[in-house]
């Protein structure tokens, strides 16, 4: 994925009308109506370091549930295909079981799906579009879209296809295609993948131009873009016909992105009328939620525990927390049993590190409170001693603190 996944609010569903002018021999106007689902960045195979085995083997079976989501929108909305915008899998490493796996369940659908390599697939000479498994099991409603250029994939409608090559093109390959075309009545879809220079300005080369793809949308030359790469579903620009779709299932957390899981519903005419209705389809199950909370005393810490507790769904749904304040030992242990407990029922929960600022207050009668004898009750004095000071190993002294006072029993909710 390119680095341009800002979170903006997008319009669940628009439409927009042109009137078309009118064949100037008096002739009717041909009426040519499409729907079709576009997604994008399934990534399949992708794995998240901090999931534990068990959570990372149900977050893999997730995304691969979700595909098979998608063909059941692709029903429900009378869809005469589906098209993945790039990044389909993760990368060329992939297991030959995933790949089967994500056959088996487009095989399912009742529609043609057409694949488009991204910047983690690309259709080089590695490419897991190349695999025994992938070639093998490829079944006959899916087509690789390997080759850039115009595809017929139905009566009167085409994909334009920009598929990445390499993991490094060096120009806009959406550009290069739409620039080739000339305005026409067949309804045309450009299908793209990569950051754009209103989300991700600079100079790789690669980024795709949006003025110049509006341009031609007012000019009849396509009526739609459907792009990939940005993880949360994007209305671009002033037309309502460029769209990023969005991951079908969450890969990051909800600080960057705001809308995935989700794909489109693209329902487009050209004939009397020029319109495009875009919604949008819940299919993802997961939720990657970051958190922050101030903890100064045991109240601080129940607070927390409600709104853990209040976190629906656990099982899936991975909590990235970010704590800023100071507790006392008996608290900090308080506060560490919740978030073991914690750990336990969630997919997972992680510190923010950035957002991350929690000191253990070394207090003489939190320690005594304790009730330690002999050497501990030494070592204790000598750890609050040194927490106290300006010592380099005072914040090594806090958390030894931190840590004695769980063992001593210090953290009984």
């Amino acid at each position: 994925m390119l680095s341009d996944d800002r979170c903006e609010g997008g319009t669940m569903t628009i439409a927009l009308f042109d009137d078309v002018p009118a064949d100037p021999t008096g002739a009717p106007v041909p009426e040519r109506v499409v729907t079709f689902v576009h997604t994008a960045d399934w990534q399949l195979g992708m794995t998240r370091h901090f999931l534990p085995r068990d959570a990372q083997e149900l977050f893999t079976a997730a995304r691969l549930a979700a595909v098979e989501r998608i063909g059941v929108v692709a029903a429900d909305v009378g869809a005469e295909f589906v098209v993945v915008c790039g990044d389909v899998f993760e990368d060329h490493r992939v297991s030959a079981r995933i790949v089967r796996q994500a056959l088996d369940r487009m095989a399912g659908f009742t529609v043609p799906v057409y694949l488009m390599p991204g910047n983690h697939d690309p259709f080089d000479a590695a490419s897991i579009y190349r695999s025994e498994a992938f070639v093998r099991g490829c079944p006959g409603n899916v087509t690789v879209l390997s080759t850039p250029g115009v595809r017929e994939v139905a009566d009167g409608v085409d994909l334009v296809v920009a598929p990445w090559p390499t993991k490094s093109p060096t120009n806009d390959l959406v550009a290069e295609q739409v620039a080739r075309l000339r305005a026409g009545d067949r309804i045309r879809i450009v299908a793209g993948h990569g950051g754009t220079d209103r989300l991700s300005p600079g100079s790789d080369p690669a980024i795709l131009a949006v003025d110049p793809l509006e341009a031609a949308v007012r000019d009849e030359i396509i009526d739609f873009v459907a792009l990939g790469d940005r993880h949360s579903v994007t209305d671009l620009g002033s037309t309502g016909r460029i769209w990023y779709s969005g991951a079908h299932e969450t890969t990051n957390f909800d600080d960057v992105e705001c809308r995935p899981g989700e794909v489109l519903a693209v329902t487009l005419t050209r004939g009397t009328q020029r319109t495009a209705t875009v919604t949008a389809h819940p299919v993802g199950r997961w939720r990657f939620h970051s958190m922050t909370a101030d903890v100064d005393s045991a109240a601080d810490v129940d607070a927390l525990a409600a709104r853990l507790e209040a976190i629906p769904a656990k099982p899936t749904t991975v909590v990235r927390l970010g704590l800023v304040g100071s507790l006392s030992v008996g608290d900090h242990a308080g506060l560490t049993d919740l978030l073991d407990e914690s750990s336990d029922r969630f997919a997972a929960l992680v510190r923010w590190d950035s957002h991350d600022d929690l000191r253990v207050v070394a207090d003489p009668a939190d320690i005594a409170g304790l009730g330690l004898r002999g050497y501990a009750a030494e070592a204790a004095d000598e750890l609050v001693a040194l927490a106290g000071s300006g010592d380099a190993d005072a914040a090594v002294a806090r958390d030894a603190l931190a840590l004695l006072g769980r063992l001593a029993g210090g953290g009984d909710r």
